[in-house]
């Protein structure tokens, strides 16, 4: 087989996967494995040919896979978890901080390698990471310190809406599984620096001595890049500077990667070279030179892999072997997956691991394509334009997949940001060993820095402002996908003289696959999701026709938007790029907060609400929102209809919010309350109502019962009364309702209200996001939140 450990990689990678998405149970997949082992050992003896050899050997290897990917997630019998009390009362920990301490807030967060648990007076040595939160005031933990704390510890929730990030999971494959704050600075107990260890002693004087000396005359944008880049500290790199590096599609040299690796290697490399030290001492010290730099970067999988690539071959270069990419490839991988097999599913692994391999495959077939011009064009425009080709194309579906971003100006960024960063990069190495050795050295290098790395920012700063430079999309279709096969072939030279012609093809497929989608597609229900933004509401509608409603946004404030946080991931989770209708119930923050990010960056038909007149910030905002960019703007009252989404307004009547915009009984009791029929099934959407427009609902009679309400107000009891839900008579009600809110919301008198009347009850506290689809008169239910009852 060529690229054995190449092979062995990716079937390995595929048993983890397999274990991860169909659940394989252990035994069954041992006694499968050692099957497998004895055929091989039959098929040896029996010197079978190398055709079913080649099949056992792929089967063997996702079977192993299988197996460390399943013994990855099983906790150790003396892990921490086991024995944490239920109600998370107060437990004292003992273990050592084992991360930098990131600011977030004000505050700093540092993993916590839990070595000690007390609980009701049992103490237990333990194993397991938690994280752990220190509030402004109460203790700056550093690395290597030992920590003794009261403190509760928790597992964090899952994601409560479609589309919204895993943070669950995230921790999980970074081996965290709880949560905890230190509020006050009496739940220290003991706090000291471990001093006897080798780690202390050697990676943390290294990394005290590179935050130093960057430190030392750098500071904002400069400071944070360098040591985003070389220590791998990305708190460091400040929020615009993230972001326009996104935008212009190089936020790849802010992880520490090959680049940095690639540097480290040939500055250790050539210098002893020059020193006339022989080939195999050379190759060692390189090696622990690379070795090193992993550990004091905390070992991140891009940094793995590209050390390990760079050792293996430099062993291959003193051994002289042959030197294959796709095998060096293969055995960083692999030895990466046995040793943290979740790691598969990070973020950073796929990037890396497919930017690294598109590059190896299609380097040399895209730099044949360029035109062949000697000297400076070759080596500065030629070369780096094809292996910026390769990288971006081929991580493209994953970027376009976790972020919903294409970068248009990317390739011309790449060109022209990558060198300056690799430029500031070696300066930042030089500066390091300048100021260990003589500080005034460090002050001119780092200065030289500050203009490479602050031209790179302002760079990515300029190409980020045209419109055109990114744009978003929902979620990568197959057309994003259609870059692969457009790449494949490429690989053979035989195939690269009909690569036109291919292409054609292929463009021809797939536009009449998309054509034939569209024409064949027999959708007929209505998809309605009641979202989970804490004590706020947010109703999504999704028509079989396309048409798309939303009603409220939930709140914002200067630590929290859920326009943001919840609305635009599940709006780009459902391939939604416009809206045709918003409305604002009524304007308290709770309610239209979060529209303000969704009308500013998603493409808006029709802005409705009452025309209540506010003085809010947020209100404001809104409204300006709405007139700079265009949006339609209507205000509706009772006997209006929504034409189209099968809508009628019940509420407010002039009584409740008057011509000039004032609501005599208050803003909730001026809220906009629709009634949405769909083939026979009625939705009424309440806002916050109070019992107070009870009369005039009433008085819409057959025209206000409804299959499914929203309950009025988040089930407070000044909405819902007896007569009121008499005359709507729903056999479904959701409440949209903040997890452990202030409020106490929903009150536990209308709850029981609606158990007495047999209407079945759905919470977003309890249930997360609750999807309902409609078809017909069939209702089904579903909540995000599956193991939990409504």
């Amino acid at each position: 087989m060529r690229r054995p450990a190449l092979w062995t990689a990716l079937y390995f990678a595929l048993g983890i996967g397999l274990n991860r998405y169909v659940g394989i149970s252990p035994v069954p997949t041992m006694l499968c494995a050692f099957a497998v082992i004895c055929l091989c050992g039959v098929g040896l003896w029996w010197h079978w040919n190398k055709g079913k050899m080649s099949i056992l050997f792929p089967v063997l290897i996702v079977l192993l896979g299988a197996l460390n990917g399943a013994q990855s997630l099983e906790r150790p019998a003396d892990h921490f978890a086991q024995f944490l009390p239920a109600d998370r009362t107060l437990v004292e920990v003992e273990g050592l901080v084992s991360s930098d301490p990131e600011r977030i807030d004000g505050d700093y967060r540092i993993v916590f390698d839990v070595l000690q648990l007390v609980v009701k007076d049992t103490s237990r040595a333990v194993s397991g990471r938690a994280l752990i939160r220190f509030k402004a005031g109460t203790a700056l933990p550093a690395y290597r310190d030992r920590m003794q704390l009261q403190i509760q510890l928790y597992q964090p929730d899952p994601p409560r809406n479609p589309g919204a990030f895993d943070y669950r999971e995230f921790l999980k494959r970074r081996g965290i599984d709880a949560l905890g704050t230190v509020q006050k600075r009496a739940q220290i107990i003991a706090h000291r620096q471990e001093k006897d260890d080798w780690w202390a002693l050697i990676v943390l004087p290294a990394r005290n001595l590179i935050r130093r000396a960057i430190e030392q005359n750098l500071s904002g944008g400069p400071a944070g890049l360098l040591k985003g880049v070389l220590l791998g500290a990305k708190h460091a790199v400040p929020e615009e500077v993230k972001t326009t590096f996104a935008q212009t599609g190089v936020n790849h040299v802010l992880a520490v990667s090959g680049l940095h690796v690639g540097l480290i290697a040939g500055a250790v490399f050539f210098m002893l070279k020059i020193l006339g030290v022989g080939r195999g001492i050379t190759a060692a010290l390189t090696i622990c030179a690379l070795v090193f730099y992993a550990l004091i970067t905390g070992l991140p999988p891009s940094v793995v892999r590209a050390s390990t690539m760079g050792c293996v071959a430099l062993l291959g270069m003193v051994g002289q072997r042959d030197i294959d990419g796709g095998n060096i490839l293969g055995i960083a991988g692999l030895g990466l997956l046995i040793a943290r097999p979740q790691d598969l599913f990070d973020v950073g692994f796929q990037l890396s691991f497919v930017a690294t391999g598109g590059i190896l495959i299609f380097y040399r077939p895209l730099r044949d394509l360029l035109p062949e011009k000697k000297g400076w064009y070759s080596t500065c425009v030629a070369g780096p334009l094809a292996v910026s080709i390769a990288a971006q194309a081929t991580t493209l579906p994953f970027i376009v997949g976790y972020f919903g971003l294409v970068s248009v100006i990317g390739l011309i960024a790449n060109l022209i940001v990558v060198p300056l960063i690799g430029v500031g990069v070696g300066l930042g190495l030089l500066t390091v060993l300048a100021f260990a050795c003589w500080e005034p050295m460090a002050t001119i290098l780092n200065a030289a820095n500050w203009l490479i790395l602050s031209g790179a920012i302002k760079c990515t700063e300029l190409m980020a402002e045209p419109e055109w430079s990114a744009f978003e999309v929902a979620r990568p279709s197959w057309v994003i996908f259609a870059i692969y096969l457009v790449l494949i072939p490429l690989i053979h030279p035989a195939a690269r003289r009909l690569w036109g012609t291919y292409c054609v093809i292929i463009a021809l497929v797939l536009a009449n696959i998309g054509i034939w989608q569209n024409i064949l597609r027999t959708e007929s229900a209505l998809e309605v999701y009641f979202l989970d933004v804490g004590q706020g509401d947010a109703i999504f509608f999704k028509y079989p026709n396309g048409l798309t409603l939303l009603v409220d946004g939930g709140i914002r404030t200067q630590y929290t938007d859920m326009g943001e946080r919840v609305i635009l991931p599940f709006l780009k989770n459902q391939s939604i790029d416009h809206i045709d209708v918003v409305v604002g119930s009524h304007p308290h923050a709770d309610h239209i907060g979060g529209l303000i990010s969704i009308l500013g960056q998603m493409s808006v038909g029709h802005y409705l609400d009452a025309g209540q007149h506010v003085d809010s910030f947020t209100g404001k905002r809104l409204q300006e929102v709405v007139k700079t960019k265009g949006i339609r703007y209507h205000t509706v009252a009772a006997g209006d209809s929504l034409v189209g989404i099968g809508g009628l307004v019940l509420h407010p009547t002039s009584a409740y919010v008057s011509d000039s915009g004032s609501a005599p009984d208050g803003l909730n009791n001026g809220s906009v309350v629709i009634r949405i029929v769909y083939r026979g099934t009625s939705i009424l959407l309440t806002g916050d109502i109070e019992h107070e427009t009870d009369g005039d609902l009433m008085r819409w009679g057959h025209r206000l019962r409804s299959d499914i309400l929203k309950a009025a107000h988040h089930g407070s009891r000044t909405s819902s009364t007896p007569e009121f839900l008499a005359g709507v008579t729903p056999s479904i009600v959701a409440i949209s309702c903040g997890k452990n809110n202030k409020f106490r919301h929903p009150s536990p008198e209308v709850v029981q209200r609606f158990r007495d009347m047999g209407i079945q009850i759905w919470r977003t506290d309890h249930s997360g996001a609750i999807a309902v689809r409609i078809d017909r008169r069939h209702i089904d239910i579903v909540p995000w939140i599956k193991n939990n009852k409504p």
